[in-house]
């Protein structure tokens, strides 16, 4: 079967799916050697060239690495490419969400205020339309945690973009999905949205009267609102 058969396709991102949640949960542990090709190939029921493909696959996302005389070992768990969606769509449900929310919220009090700074002398006026774009969509979207989490997503994409600091942008793209797992967990937790609208309404003002110093506190002001919930969450 070639690999770009679409069934081919979707047998081999099952298997690399089933295998990286049973790295995930322990079945086989950091240091470790997964079972050969040919076991997981009569586990599995697939070929041997899938099997190979999907560890191939793994190994591209640094959950396992491959060597000839050795085996495939599973590499530690701060190796893995956690802010890769496909990877954190494999190991959510063996994640610490709290663990990874606090990493998450401290990347981005690095980087986030600096930004706001930043797009107070360099915004214009189209960018900050998208910041206060997203925002009005935060403030419709009512009790619904989904399309809150978009539009807050859509929010802070704007305002690094907003920067013109193309490394700050790159941020966003690389940390979308573990930012969207954060957020939506946080989301979820609250009944009432509307501090979460006006820190954020708080942050565009500041960006709109250009006062870097009033960006940066609003920014740092939203971000530890977050904080607030996301500890809410794990209560």
């Amino acid at each position: 079967m070639p690999a770009s058969n679409p069934k081919h396709l979707r047998v081999r991102s099952g298997v690399q799916a089933d295998l990286a949640r049973m790295i995930a949960s322990g079945a086989v542990e950091p240091g470790h050697n997964l079972p050969t090709e040919a076991e997981l190939s009569v586990q599995f029921g697939v070929s041997r060239t899938v099997v190979r493909e999907a560890i191939k696959g793994l190994e591209a996302k640094y959950l396992v690495r491959s060597r000839a005389r050795v085996g495939t070992i599973v590499l530690p768990r701060e190796d893995w490419a956690l802010l890769d969606a496909e990877v954190l769509d494999w190991v959510a449900d063996y994640l610490d969400v709290a663990q990874f929310g606090d990493a998450v919220l401290e990347a981005r009090r690095a980087i986030e205020p600096a930004a706001a700074e930043l797009a107070c002398a360099r915004a214009s006026l189209a960018d900050l339309a998208e910041v206060e774009k997203a925002l009005d969509a935060m403030d419709g979207a009512g009790g619904d945690p989904e399309a809150f989490t978009r539009a807050d997503l859509a929010f802070h994409e704007a305002l690094l973009r907003a920067s013109h600091n193309p490394v700050f942008l790159q941020f966003i793209h690389s940390i979308r999905a573990g930012l969207n797992l954060m957020l939506l967990a946080s989301n979820k937790s609250v009944d009432d949205y509307s501090r979460t609208v006006a820190s954020h309404r708080a942050l565009l003002n500041a960006l709109v009267s250009r006062d870097k110093g009033l960006a940066r506190e609003a920014s740092l002001m939203l971000l530890q609102h977050a904080a607030d919930d996301f500890k809410k969450l794990q209560a």
